[in-house]
Order: C-alpha cells, then sequence, then structure tokens
C-alpha cells in the first residue's frame, strides 16, 4: 500500500467515479482502476461495491475512507511542517577570532533581517579546531583565516588583513625606522598558540628564511599578548586592525621589519558533503558581502 493509492482512493470516493477522479488527477482512468484494485488487493477487503457498471462506497469502505483522510491531512500536516522546520533549523558556524571580531556579527545582524526564523550558533576556535568540527559535522560553516590544505574541504577567499609586529613604547626598537628580522626574532615573542593562523603565517614566514623563534609566552586570547606587550614584555605579532585602537592612542609601536611583510588571508569554508540549504547559500554571500566592505 503507498500513499498514491491512498489519495487516488480518497479522489474516487469524492469524485463517486473512477474516470472523474482521473481527469481530477491528470492520469488515466485504467490507472485509477489498477490503483484501487491494488489497494483492495493488499487489505484483502472490498472498498466499493460495483453494481450497474457504477461504483458505491460499501460500509467498510467508508470507515476506511475516515481513517484515510485523518492519514492524510496528518501527511499533508507534515510536509508543511518540514519546510517550517528547515526555518527553524540551527545553523552552527566555527569561527576564528579575528573574523568573529571584526566580520562575523554584522554578518549575522543581516542575515537574521533576511530570516528572522533561523537560528545562529557561533563557537569561536582557532582555525585547527574549526577544521576538526567540520570533518565531524559539529559545525556547517567554518570561517577561518591563513592557509587551509585540507582537499575534503571548499575552501573561498572573502577578505584579508595585515599582520604586524608590536611593541612597547619604552622597547628600544620603538623609536627604531625600520628592523631586520634576524635582529628582530633575538628579542622575546609573545605569540598566539599553534595551531591559530596569526601563527601559523608567521612561522611558515619564518621557515622560508630557515629562521624559528621559541616564544615566552603562548595565549589563545590576543588581548592578553597586547596587555603584555604594554608592559614591555617582549613583541608579538597581531593582526593590525586588532590593535588600531592601541596604535593610535599610542599605547603601543608598529614595528617596521625589512621586506618582511604578512598578510592572512579569511576563507569561508565548509565540508565538500555538506548539503547547502538556501539558507546556507545566504549566509555566505553575506559574509562574503561584508568580507569586501572590510
Amino acid at each position: 500500500m503507498k500513499i498514491r493509492h491512498l489519495r487516488i482512493f480518497k479522489t474516487v470516493c469524492e469524485e463517486e467515479s473512477f474516470t472523474k477522479a482521473a481527469d481530477k488527477l491528470f492520469i488515466t482512468q485504467p490507472a485509477v482502476s489498477n490503483a484501487i484494485s491494488e489497494l483492495e488487493s493488499y487489505l484483502d477487503v472490498y472498498l466499493f461495491d460495483r453494481i450497474s457498471r457504477k461504483i458505491y462506497l460499501n460500509e467498510t469502505g467508508k470507515l476506511f475512507l475516515t481513517k484515510v483522510i485523518k492519514l492524510l491531512d496528518l501527511l499533508d500536516n507534515l510536509e508543511q511542517d518540514v519546510k517550517d522546520l528547515e526555518d527553524n533549523a540551527t545553523i552552527k558556524i566555527g569561527s576564528s577570532i579575528t573574523i568573529a571580531n571584526f566580520i562575523l556579527p554584522q554578518a549575522i545582524v543581516n542575515f537574521e533581517t533576511v530570516y528572522q526564523k533561523t537560528p545562529t550558533k557561533v563557537i569561536v576556535s582557532n582555525a585547527g579546531k574549526i577544521e576538526e568540527m567540520l570533518h565531524n559535522n559539529e559545525i556547517d560553516l567554518g570561517l577561518i583565516e591563513g592557509v587551509i590544505y585540507d582537499d575534503e574541504l571548499i575552501k573561498i577567499p572573502f577578505s584579508s588583513y595585515k599582520l604586524v609586529f608590536i611593541c612597547s613604547i619604552d622597547h628600544p626598537f620603538a623609536l627604531e625606522g625600520s628592523i631586520d628580522i634576524n635582529q628582530l626574532i633575538q628579542e622575546r615573542f609573545l605569540l598566539r598558540e599553534t595551531g591559530s593562523a596569526i601563527r601559523d603565517v608567521f612561522d611558515s614566514a619564518l621557515l622560508l628564511r630557515n629562521l624559528r623563534v621559541e616564544p615566552e609566552w603562548t595565549s589563545i586570547n590576543s588581548q592578553a599578548l597586547i596587555q603584555a606587550v604594554k608592559q614591555n614584555l617582549g613583541i608579538s605579532v597581531l593582526p593590525k586592525i586588532l590593535i588600531e585602537e592601541e596604535l593610535a592612542k599610542g599605547d603601543i609601536v608598529e614595528l617596521k621589519v625589512k621586506d618582511f611583510e604578512l598578510v592572512n588571508v579569511n576563507h569561508i569554508v565548509y565540508h565538500k558533503d555538506k548539503f547547502q540549504t538556501q539558507r546556507f547559500k545566504t549566509l555566505v554571500e553575506i559574509i562574503q558581502n561584508k568580507g569586501r566592505d572590510k
């Protein structure tokens, strides 16, 4: 027994004719007749009396029709509810700290203006953790800084920002016009944790020059590093957009390093096998647009 059989049965009951039911359903009369025969055969009962080449719903058929109407109403409601469920399904986003600070909040506001019923959930973490969550289907979408090598993930570049070296106003380098990287790496460093995009970009740039540093501070919190730099505890590497206020106030100094420029590219990332709803696609488009505005 299939839902198709029940819908044909209900229509035949309403039209009191195989031919009229066929016209209403835009199928052939034999197709209607066969469907009713298959239904009766499956149920092992007769639902209609055939008298003088006319059909009449018998008492068993009337009882069955009552149940069919209830079932089809429930099914129709379920189909409508599924559409509503998609509206109410949470979109889970993993974001790096910098993107969460400067791009994501306004993107979420714009998205929720379009889809007011669709909630979002944001987890802020480093790039490595976000990639892991994408593979475990713990999040739907990732916003990651830096290079992503995983071929299982779709990567869409949407913005970039400059990384700069910073020091205290009391550091000897604060008055230097330009510094060589080989001289700079002799200083104490206060860096983001391994696995963060900021750290990966810096370490990779050093590696290309066969250089490395061993930081005295490692932190997942960029603000902690800024405060430590202010106290002249060492030099750090951070996104310029993150420290513009401190630079403007003169609390810290941006160091100019000869022939050593660091840029982080931001990516929208999702698993290649992830099903993309229209809401998912809209969110991706909004984030791309916000990235172009920066």
